[in-house]
């Protein structure tokens, strides 16, 4: 009898890096997902590409179980979740050229200078993700702060082996909200804030 995935992921007792293949119970690429919230994103896009493989992971309880349910109640083969610390999550549990792309859209930008630290993009961090994509695998960003996007491009930048797609800036007046990403895409278009986009490629032999 076939028997529906747990799609929620525990890595209680687990000790080596993760195996895909047996996450999802086949060899379908994988994308991931920082902080899910709601669910927009992962939900839209497992839909839309069922051969990919779709990795959720949200550190807030509150919108953990919105997430979680909502994934759910669309029932999705190829998504799974994670309740937990992006950054400590990547280091000690993906594999090597892995991951065929990242998503990091509006992550807590902690504006005040002494809360920087707790922000998830740094240098160690994207160095991180590109040690984990497969060649020619990408690194999608978005953000409505600013000061913060400059930081996310700088630390991708300084990575040679990742090449810059584009780095744009979408205004509230091009952009229709119900088009959005995310739900704080949507959220952040119709306050009729700009949206600062950009997009990394992991580069095959340099080119």
């Amino acid at each position: 009898m076939y028997t529906k995935p747990d799609i929620e992921l525990r890595l209680s007792g687990c000790e080596e890096k993760l195996d895909w293949a047996v996450v999802y119970a086949n060899t379908n690429p994988v994308e991931i997902e920082f902080g899910c919230g709601k669910g927009r994103f992962i939900i839209r896009s497992a839909q839309e590409n069922p051969t990919v493989n779709y990795f959720g992971i949200e550190k807030s309880g509150k919108y953990f179980r919105i997430l979680k349910d909502r994934v759910v109640k669309a029932a999705l083969s190829n998504a799974r979740l994670l309740k937990g610390e992006a950054g400590y999550f990547i280091k000690k549990y993906v594999p090597e050229n892995s991951v065929q792309a990242y998503h990091i859209y509006f992550p807590d930008p902690w504006p005040k200078k002494r809360h920087h630290k707790r922000r998830l993009v740094t240098p160690e961090f994207i160095g991180d993700l590109q040690a984990s994509l497969i060649p020619g695998g990408c690194i999608f960003m978005a953000t409505d702060f600013e000061d913060y996007f400059d930081v996310m491009v700088a630390c991708a930048r300084a990575y040679p082996v990742l090449q810059e797609l584009y780095c744009r800036v979408i205004t509230p007046e091009e952009a229709n909200p119900e088009e959005a990403l995310t739900n704080y895409e949507r959220k952040y278009l119709l306050q009729g804030r700009p949206i600062y986009k950009a997009a990394f490629r992991k580069t095959v032999n340099g080119e």
